[in-house]
This record gives structure tokens, C-alpha cells and sequence, in this order.
């Protein structure tokens, strides 16, 4: 399990810089790069140019589409909101995932992943929904099947490897997937109203869970969700989460940057 310290205030290597500047002030001064780490890869982290630079997999039907709000915000003026909702009348959702997702494709692997989320609302009518929040990390590589086969050659036509992380909300996993590995920043529910901070330091957990850090690959796809599964036929869920300040990048400064 992952050291999380997740808490509602800064927790970075320039915490001495944090305390005298304060958290807001750094995080508003323009692309989010935390003190003590650099180069964030993702574009408009805050989400201040609302959704540019965000998707999400609309290629599933269990997906959709997530909303930018102006309020509760970490910094700045907008974060993301996911609102999950599913009543009586709702017979279908079995599996309904919100979540705003980025693909990068850096040279140098990131170090660390992490930002801030902010939960208000917070309920399931059954104890069987599977409500939960999660940070998913996954390697678009040919040489995928390769790596889930732990080195051995491989005849599976499978193109992704993941890591899924549980930020709150679950205490084992939903389910498990051939190509993915987990860990639990936190076995606990959200806490309500307030930012938590979370960091996960993505490199050292690809070696430890895959037993390597990627080097050759496609495309690195980062996704932040909400999320329930196993949700009983008109069951109700109600669920806003809200992640702002979002990071992906390095701890130490890249050769040349």
C-alpha cells in the first residue's frame, strides 16, 4: 500500500517554500509545477481553460462526459466536477465511470502523478455499490503482452498494460483485470469538503508492480475518475467528486531543461 500522507494541505520536498508562500499563490501562478518537482506534462492541469486539453473514453458506454465548475475550486477560478447519479427508475448502470483523462507521450517516463480531489456528496442506498474514486495509469505498447506474460513471448493481441490506483472509497478491489495491477493510496471513504492531496510516484510503482520502467511504448494514457460498479438494478448512488491541480511530470529536472 502506498504511503499516501493524503492530506488537505501541501506535503511536496519544497514544503519549507509552501509554508512561507502559501499552497494557493504557487498553484496560481500559471502551469502547475509543485516545488521540488518540475516539467507538468499535462495540458491545462487546473482546468482554468475549462475542458481544453481533457477527454474522456467516449468510445465506452459506461462513460460520461464530465463538467467544469467554478466552484468548490483548489485554485484558480475552475476544476473539474464528476456528479454520479443513478435512482429507482435506473434499471441498466451496472458500471458508471466519470473522469477526465490526457495522453502524453514523454521521452523520459514521469516520476510522479498525483493533485488534488474534493469530495461533497457521498452515498449508495446499497452496500454492494462499489463507489470509489481512482487515479489509472496505462501503457499503450505492442509490446504489452510481452510484459503482462512477465517477460516470456507472447501471442496475446492485447495493446495496454495499466496501473490502477484507489484514491478512496474501497478497501479491496472491484474487480481485477488480466493487464492491470493496483494499489490503495487510502482504504478509506472520502472525507467530505475538503481538498485532499494525493502523490504516487508512478515510475517506482511500474517497477515494483510490472517489473520495469517503460521505455518502449505508444502512448501514455492518465485518467482521474469516479466511479461505481456492481450497482444493483435501482439502487440509488449520489457522488460529487472534484479534481483540481493535477500533476504528471518529474522529481528531478530532465538533462536540458
Amino acid at each position: 500500500m502506498i504511503d499516501s500522507r493524503a492530506v488537505s494541505r501541501c506535503r511536496w520536498p519544497g514544503a519549507a517554500l509552501l509554508a512561507a508562500l502559501g499552497c494557493a499563490g504557487l498553484f496560481a501562478t500559471g502551469r502547475l509545477v509543485p516545488p521540488g518537482f518540475h516539467d507538468n506534462l499535462l495540458a491545462n492541469p487546473g482546468f482554468e481553460a475549462g475542458d481544453e486539453g481533457w477527454t474522456y473514453p467516449v468510445e465506452s458506454e459506461n462513460w460520461g462526459h464530465f463538467e467544469v465548475a467554478e466552484s468548490p475550486v483548489h485554485t484558480g477560478r475552475r476544476a473539474a466536477r464528476l456528479r454520479l447519479r443513478a435512482g429507482p427508475e435506473d434499471q441498466a448502470k451496472a458500471v458508471w465511470v466519470l473522469g477526465v483523462m490526457q495522453e502524453v507521450r514523454p521521452q523520459r517516463f514521469p516520476d510522479v502523478i498525483g493533485g488534488f480531489y474534493r469530495v461533497e456528496a457521498w452515498e449508495k442506498s446499497d452496500p454492494r455499490t462499489q463507489l470509489y474514486l481512482q487515479a489509472v495509469a496505462i501503457i499503450w505498447s505492442d509490446e504489452a503482452g510481452v510484459v503482462i506474460n512477465r517477460g516470456r513471448p507472447s501471442s496475446s493481441g492485447i495493446q495496454n498494460y495499466q496501473l490502477r490506483f484507489y484514491l478512496a472509497g474501497v478497501s479491496e478491489p472491484p474487480f481485477r483485470l488480466g493487464n492491470a495491477m493496483f494499489d490503495f493510496v487510502s482504504r478509506e471513504p472520502p472525507r467530505l469538503g475538503e481538498w485532499t492531496y494525493f502523490e504516487i510516484p508512478l515510475r517506482e510503482q511500474f517497477q515494483r508492480l510490472w517489473g520495469l520502467v517503460p521505455e518502449r511504448y505508444d502512448r501514455l494514457r492518465v485518467l482521474f475518475e469516479a466511479r461505481w460498479d456492481g450497482r444493483p438494478p435501482g439502487s440509488t448512488v449520489v457522488a460529487d467528486a472534484y479534481f483540481d491541480d493535477l500533476f504528471l511530470g518529474y522529481v528531478d529536472a530532465a538533462p536540458g531543461s
